[in-house]
């Protein structure tokens, strides 16, 4: 097993139990026609268009909750017709590993362009003593690779691409509609606001701050009305979204809770 996916899949799941980090939503719709899966600790989302669906990344590889989770729906996975890549951690690109079966398998993939440094070895997501350690997500399939600021139209939807490094170097937030932020992992929601994400899976948590100062702007420029993160759920309270996000969670101090209801543990 890669080093990264031992990480994700074994340490992670033990470094975050009891401390209430992450609070993913349940399976189900959350606006007019979106609708999330959850996988463990982490959402994935699917946008209704006039023929098909879009989803903004894809689970963990192999998952039987994003199989669940389509069936709940009534969402076969073959009226998936792209899928567009936050990043490619193991749990938001893992559906789309080649070392697994293809979730969306008609749907075409987009990713940043500098998030393809990863996949191509260029970048690398941790570094381990004097060892880099690369991401284990490969796509085996044609892929589109977005610029910063680029705007996508698919089946009457508009998808605009916000480069926001920090978490990874190539990271990037998708606004849909001029009026709908997907965050990927660059923000963290609680009781008390918008958080950075933990310094734990940072790549440069000052990156990511100064990515999120950039994506406060052009939200309140968008006049965006619902702010929809990977693992924290959402909010439509936008000021709030913002309105700490050059701190970090403690996420080490004793009795940590980021979350009061959060789950004790994600991946039971």
């Amino acid at each position: 097993m890669n080093t990264i996916e031992f990480f994700g899949t074994t340490v992670k799941p033990f470094i975050t139990k009891g401390k209430k980090m992450l609070k993913p939503l349940e399976t189900g719709q959350i606006a007019e026609r979106i609708f999330c899966i959850r996988d463990k600790d982490v959402n994935l989302f699917l946008i209704k268009t006039k023929e098909a669906y879009i989803a903004i990344d894809t689970g963990y590889k192999n998952s039987e909750n994003v199989q669940r989770g389509l069936r709940e729906l009534n969402i076969a996975p073959q009226e998936v017709r792209a899928v567009f890549l936050t990043h490619v951690d193991l749990d938001h690109a893992g559906g789309v590993d080649e070392r697994c079966t293809d979730v969306f398998p008609n749907a075409h993939v987009y990713v940043g362009e500098e998030e393809e440094k990863y996949l191509k070895a260029v970048y690398f997501r941790k570094k381990l003593l004097c060892f880099n350690l690369k991401t284990p997500i490969q796509i085996g399939k044609p892929y589109t690779c977005l610029r910063d600021g680029e705007v996508t139209e698919l089946d009457g939807i508009s998808i605009e691409t916000v480069y926001t490094p920090g978490h990874t170097l190539g990271h990037v937030c998708y606004i849909l509609n001029r009026e709908i932020l997907f965050t990927g992992d660059c923000l963290l929601l609680n009781e008390e606001g918008g958080w950075s994400m933990y310094d734990l899976w940072n790549v440069d948590t000052p990156l990511n701050i100064a990515s999120l100062f950039k994506l406060k702007e052009l939200v309140f420029e968008r006049h965006c009305k619902l702010i929809i993160t990977s693992h924290t759920g959402f909010t439509m309270n936008v000021g709030a979204a913002f309105s700490r996000i050059d701190k970090v969670p403690q996420w080490k101090r004793k009795n940590f809770a980021f979350i009061k209801d959060a789950p004790d543990d994600l991946y039971r």
